[in-house]
């Protein structure tokens, strides 16, 4: 049913972009540059859509993520003015958990576990297993965004030594050059 869900959204995102824009199933695959099939059996909803099609999708579009993964919200900014039946509720649901959980002592993570849940969870083909990956895929980024801001600051200190060095070599260059004139002058 879930499956069923996500691949009604997927077939009325792109009916509605086709229709909008005035696209083809293989204009489409150009511009998110994938299969012009994979396009046909998404409209036909014989595949669950891939995370990675979603997301070009989404990004290329201007489409929820949210929305798109689980229903909820809106398709896109004012779609439920027109467009009530594709929408999901105004609100997603919130789950409360008490913040202090987070920052005690007490919680360990078992990296064993957690690991062999995100598996059973990625490999069971539902619309969860898309959010898990598009969330991994999020956080990974992340991760390799502040790797390279960390390369990026130390390359900077090292050119800012650099630039100190060098300052220092025409300091003294400068002082060298007055005192040679001042020596031929004399």
């Amino acid at each position: 049913m879930v499956d069923d869900e996500l691949k009604n959204r997927t077939r009325w995102a792109i009916n509605y972009v086709c229709q909008r824009d005035k696209l083809t199933n293989e204009s489409l695959s150009d511009l998110l540059k994938i299969n012009t099939s994979n396009i046909s059996q998404y409209r036909a909803k014989r595949i669950r859509p891939s995370a990675e099609f979603m997301k070009l999708f989404c990004n290329r579009f201007d489409f929820s993520e949210a929305w798109f993964l689980s229903g909820q919200g809106e398709p896109f900014r004012g779609a439920r003015k027109m467009y009530e039946e594709i929408c999901g509720p105004a609100e997603p649901g919130v789950v409360c958990e008490a913040m202090d959980s987070y920052g005690s002592d007490t919680q360990k993570i078992n990296i064993e576990e957690a690991i062999g849940k995100a598996y059973k969870v990625l490999n069971a083909g539902t619309s969860l297993s898309v959010a898990l990956y598009m969330n991994i895929q999020q956080f990974a980024t992340a991760l390799e965004t502040g790797q390279a801001l960390q390369l990026c600051q130390e390359q900077i200190s090292d050119l800012q030594k650099q630039i100190n060095e060098l300052k220092q070599q025409v300091n003294h260059l400068n002082t060298s050059l007055v005192i040679a004139r001042k020596q031929r002058d004399e």
